[in-house]
C-alpha cells in the first residue's frame, strides 16, 4: 500500500492531535504534584496525571494495530480486537460491545486492522457520547453505530469508498480504510451512512 507523501503527513498530523489532549492532561497533573507537592494537592493531580496517561496508552494500542505495522501480520484474533477497541473508546467516552466472537475462528490477516479503523471513522461520525456495537455474523463483522447526530459525512463515505483521495484530518482515516480493505483482499459496504452502518467481509480460517 503506497502512501504519497501529503497523506501521511494527514495521517500523522490527525495521530498526533488524538494523543495531545490526554497526554497534556497528563504532563499537567505531573506539573502540580511538582510546583505543589502531593500534600498541597491531594490525589486529584495524582488522578489527573494516572488517567490521562491510561487514555494515551489505550490510543497509542489502538492506532499503532489500527494504522501502524503491527495490524498487518496473521494471528490477531477478535479477542484482541475487542480489548483495543474498548480501552480507545472508553478514552472517548463512547459506550462499546462486541457480540457473536465465541468460538469464532482467526480471521484473514488484516480483518482487525480493517476492522479497527472503521471503528476510528465510526468513532468520528459521533459528534456526541454515544455506543459502537459489532458483530460477527457468518465471515463478516458488522459495525453499527447510535448517538444523537451520528453520521458519516458524504467527503469521509466518499473517501471510505474509495471515491475520493484523503483530502484533510477526517477524510484520512477513511481513506487509509479503504486502502488497507483493498490491500488484503477484503470486501467494506457501508449500509448506512446515518445511523451508520458499516460491513467488513472476510474470510475465516483456522
Amino acid at each position: 500500500m503506497d502512501f504519497s507523501p501529503g497523506h501521511l503527513d494527514l495521517l500523522l498530523s490527525r495521530l498526533f492531535h488524538d494523543l495531545i489532549s490526554p497526554v497534556g492532561a497528563a504532563r499537567n497533573g505531573l506539573e502540580l504534584l511538582k510546583e505543589f507537592g502531593a500534600d498541597e494537592v491531594g490525589t486529584d493531580a495524582m488522578d489527573l496525571a494516572a488517567d490521562s496517561t491510561e487514555q494515551a496508552t489505550a490510543r497509542l494500542t489502538f492506532f499503532r494495530m489500527a494504522f501502524g505495522g503491527a495490524g498487518s501480520s496473521a494471528g490477531h484474533g477478535f479477542s484482541e480486537a475487542d480489548r483495543i477497541a474498548r480501552g480507545y473508546l472508553a478514552s472517548r467516552r463512547i459506550e462499546w460491545t462486541f457480540s457473536g466472537t465465541a468460538g469464532s475462528p482467526t480471521p484473514q490477516t488484516g480483518t482487525v486492522k480493517v476492522l479497527l479503523g472503521a471503528v476510528a471513522v465510526m468513532a468520528d461520525a459521533m459528534p456526541r457520547l454515544g455506543a459502537i456495537s459489532a458483530a460477527v455474523r457468518e465471515g463478516a463483522v458488522i459495525l453499527a453505530a447510535e448517538g444523537e447526530g451520528a453520521v458519516i459525512e458524504p467527503t469521509v463515505l466518499s473517501a471510505l469508498s474509495g471515491q475520493r483521495e484523503a483530502s484533510d484530518e477526517r477524510t484520512v482515516l477513511a481513506a487509509t480504510v479503504n486502502a488497507n480493505v483493498r490491500r488484503f483482499g477484503l470486501n467494506l459496504a457501508v449500509d448506512a451512512a446515518s445511523p451508520p452502518t458499516i460491513s467488513i467481509i472476510y474470510s475465516e480460517s483456522s
